[in-house]
Order: structure tokens, then sequence, then C-alpha cells
């Protein structure tokens, strides 16, 4: 793969540089989707500086790199904050170097702590930290361990997902086989519980639903996609939502620069998004958010009036205690949060 680092980062300057849509004020960037600096600090700094010159930035803009343990040195987190990279995040996953072999993660612990504590000593100020829980072989334990480890370096902000096990991926088919175990659900239960109890206790305000953050360090790239704001994703396997259209990449890294190369379009696959789909969408992202929906602003945006297409279910689930209604504001609650992906699709118009 590395002959096809420098002819991707080509292609992704010949991709920015053909869409030049009209100057809008740019908030957030963010390098990631995987481990971007796999790639040599003086490409991406390249790529930063292109992107700078094809886009007006705001004057507080987010600039995110993702990393993981072992994969960058010193000098190039160095070389990071020195051409505008201002947000560093972590792929920790587990504290537990057990775990992480078992998810076949090429760091330990102690990569971890030696990254997180460069990118401090060179000037990152905002880190974050992404954990999983829901492992194989996790214990509760390991998971509060893991929490009270992470909150003792007091990173600005802390992602932590329960597991999505992806089909063909090597962990999906250990477990089918029986060679690795998960946690009962009421142990994932658990797990989640312990985030949302001990990490705001640690000054960690909750504002999404895997996601925690010092007061004025919530993640501004992730909240635009949750707000249903337009974002611009290039390279392979990119994401895109802009004027009521939603279109993704192709995602071979080769055929990418291939189809660049030759002026052909890399867009697999295009969506125009209706009214319907937009409202649906709103309500399905701001109920991610521990903010909530304002149902008089949704209302007077998409049109629907969800007290009255769902004022029996919204009824019930407050009765249930899943989700609260103050004033024109509905939100989940914890025990809400805990079943999200059922209550927000049953209220889903």
């Amino acid at each position: 793969m590395e002959n096809l680092i420098v002819p991707y980062v080509k292609a992704l300057k010949t991709e920015i540089e053909s869409y030049l849509p009209e100057q809008r004020l740019v908030r957030s960037i963010f390098f990631g989707g995987g481990t971007p600096s796999y790639l040599p600090a003086e490409l991406l700094e390249e790529l930063l500086c292109f992107i700078k010159e094809h886009f007006q930035l705001s004057h507080n803009v987010e600039i995110t790199i993702e990393t993981n343990p072992g994969t960058v040195q010193k000098s190039e987190l160095a070389q990071f904050k020195s051409v505008g990279f201002n947000r560093l995040s972590i792929g920790l996953q587990a504290s537990q170097d057990r775990l992480l072999k078992g998810i076949g993660r090429i760091h330990s612990w102690v990569d971890f702590l030696n990254i997180f504590e460069a990118g401090r000593s060179v000037g990152f100020n905002n880190l974050s930290v992404d954990l999983i829980f829901g492992l194989p072989g996790q214990t509760l334990h390991d998971w509060r361990e893991t929490l009270e480890r992470i909150v003792s370096l007091q990173p600005k902000h802390i992602s932590a997902y329960g597991l999505q096990l992806e089909p063909g991926t090597k962990l999906a088919a250990d477990i089918r086989r029986g060679l690795a175990q998960l946690p009962s659900e009421d142990e994932v239960v658990e797990m989640m519980n312990a985030c949302m109890d001990y990490l705001p206790e640690q000054g960690y305000h909750h504002y999404e639903i895997s996601n925690y953050a010092k007061p004025d360090f919530e993640c501004d790239h992730n909240l635009s996609y949750w707000r249903g704001n337009d974002y611009l994703g290039f390279g392979a396997g990119a994401y895109s939502t802009d004027n009521n259209e939603r279109w993704f990449n192709i995602n071979e890294p080769w055929n990418y620069i291939n189809t660049v190369s030759k002026r052909g379009s890399v867009i697999k696959e295009r969506e125009s998004l209706g009214a319907k789909t937009r409202a649906v969408e709103a309500l399905m992202l701001g109920l991610r958010l521990c903010s909530g929906v304002n149902l008089q602003e949704y209302e007077a945006q998409y049109g629907i009036d969800l007290m009255k297409v769902s004022g029996q279910h919204l009824k019930n689930l407050v009765d249930q205690k899943m989700v609260s209604l103050n004033g024109p504001t509905l939100a989940l609650t914890k025990t809400g949060v805990r079943l999200s992906n059922s209550v927000i699709s049953s209220l889903l118009p």
C-alpha cells in the first residue's frame, strides 16, 4: 500500500480542486476515517495547506487529526501542531493489553501513554481519546479501570462506543466460530451505565450518546453531523451532503486514484434528500444529542407536529421514563439512551 501514498495524495488534491462550491465558511476539518497519520507528516502538511488555499476557514476552525498509538512519532506530532492541526484524537479502545491483542490492535497501553504525553508536550491542548466497551473478554472491572486511567490523564474529550461487529472482519469470524466470547447484554448495559455515571462526576459533560467533553471542548465536527449540517468529504469511501443531496465515493484507493487520474467521477452513488428524509434524519440525529430536539423549531422547519403525529406514543415514552419533554424540548433520558435505537426509531414520522 505504501506505493499508493503519493498518488493518493495527488488524487485527493485533484478531487478537492475540482469541487469549488460558493465560498462558505468552513468551521471544522477532520482528517479521519482510518489512520491518516499513516501518511508522512510532510504530505499531511501539504494537504492541510492545500485545503487552506481553497476554502475560507473560520477564525476558530477546529482541525482534527485521528491517530493510533504506534503509528506516529513525537516529531511528527510537533509538525502537525506547527502547521495548524489543533485537535488530536487518539484511538486507544481499551487499557488492557490482552484486550487490545484480542481485537488485533498493534499497540499497547504504554504505546498509548507515550503518544498521549507526546501530544500534550508539543502543545495539543485539545486531546480526545476513543474507547470501546463490550469487547471480547472484557469485564466491568476492566472497563471501569480503563475509564479511571483515562480520567487521570484529563483529556478534554472522551468517546465511548459500544462494540459494533463488522461483517467480514476477523473478529466477527472469531465470534461466530466461538474463538472469542462477547460480554452478556446485561454486562454491556452495566458498562454503559458506568460511563454515564462516572464521567459526568469527573467533570465530563455528556453531550451525545457516546461522547463526553470538558466544558467548551465538544467536537464541533461531529456536532455538525448531528445537527444535520452539510459537509464535504474527500477521498476513497468519503461521504458528502450538500444542497439536499448525499453521495459517497468509491471505496478502493487504487480505483479512486485511477479514476481521478482519468478525470472520471469518483462518486459511486448519489441520492436526493427529499423533505421526508431530511425530517426523519433531523429527528434521528437530533435525539442523539443530550440537549434533544426543540419540537417547535422542528415543526417550523419540517412541517411536522410530532405531538399530533405521535402524541400518545410520546406520552407513553414519557411515562416509561424513556424520554423527557420539558417545554418544547424532547430528549432521551438515561434509560432512553440505553435503548436509543429502538426509542428513536419508534418516533420517526
